[in-house]
């Protein structure tokens, strides 16, 4: 199905003749957060740097204020109280099929972050323009974890900001542990309703079926992914790539191990406190990209 844009990328977006939306793009999180700066630096990042249009907020019972810092934002950002176990790929399955006002959606995590590359003016709306007139087909563009942690193993934070305190990584580092960095998660083109679950023997809570139609997502690259992973390790000259800061510090992780809950499944498996201590079993490399841009915006 091609879509057709028929106004300037910073203005409102029609689909001739099927539907209208209000954004081009927007983000989706689910967050429990207990970290005020983490959550300001998410949605400064992702708004603000990026070039996302739009952010959709359910908050699951957060144990700082986040409502204020949505707020400040005002139409930009929408927020969604969330009481118990939030039952994540349900609140997809709702929002983004029967409420989002964008074209193209990415729901993804609190310690998450989006790269785009300098080729596409670091601009995710530039970027998905620029795709959808080479391959106006693709309802999905699937874009590879790259695990960040800091370059020296650390017990407490000693910046506060996430970008600036992990710059460190290793497909090595992180290759024992839930599929190292070849994860995805997906852009969906919200013409097309999709199902985040687990059916048919197969993990697409990161790649979500297309309902009625048979669709794989596509990464950058080209390739088409099935389920949630890719068949390598994200490849660093990706222009677009999901940073992702699990491990915070040694500190951090235990405290995630002991004290956090699945909001995909009712079951929690990621209680290995040790696994923060056994990257270091590698020498981590630096990746300075989302830094400098981070500084660059300061």
């Amino acid at each position: 199905m091609q879509i057709t844009v028929i106004a300037p990328y910073l203005g409102d977006y029609k689909l001739i003749g099927m539907v209208q939306k209000k954004y081009f793009t927007e983000v989706v999180l689910l967050t429990k957060t207990y970290n005020l700066q983490d959550f300001k630096d998410w949605l400064h990042w992702h708004l603000n740097i990026i070039g996302f249009q739009h952010a959709h907020i359910f908050d699951n019972e957060s144990s700082v204020d986040i409502k204020s810092v949505c707020d400040s934002y005002g139409g930009r950002v929408t927020y969604e109280r969330i009481k118990g176990w939030p039952n994540q790929y349900a609140l997809y399955n709702r929002y983004i099929n029967n409420e989002s006002p964008a074209w193209w959606v990415l729901p993804i995590d609190d310690d998450e972050f989006l790269y785009v590359s300098d080729k596409y003016k670091n601009n995710v709306n530039v970027f998905l323009l620029a795709n959808n007139k080479a391959h106006p087909d693709w309802c999905k563009v699937c874009v590879g974890w790259r695990n960040m942690f800091p370059l020296k193993f650390t017990e407490k934070r000693t910046n506060p900001h996430l970008i600036l305190n992990a710059t460190g990584w290793g497909d090595d580092c992180c290759a024992r542990w839930q599929a190292g960095n070849k994860p995805v998660k997906t852009f969906v083109n919200t013409v097309y309703t999709y199902d985040w679950s687990d059916r048919d023997n197969q993990h697409r809570t990161h790649n979500p079926f297309v309902c009625g139609v048979d669709q794989p997502g596509y990464t950058v690259n080209g390739e088409p992914i099935a389920g949630s992973w890719q068949s390598h390790n994200t490849f660093g000259d990706d222009d677009l790539i999901l940073f992702h800061y699990q491990y915070k510090t040694e500190s951090e992780w235990i405290y995630k191990c002991y004290h956090r809950v699945s909001a995909g499944a009712k079951t929690f498996n990621k209680c290995v406190p040790d696994r923060y201590r056994l990257l270091y079993r590698y020498a981590p490399k630096e990746d300075c990209r989302m830094k400098n841009l981070w500084q660059s915006h300061q």
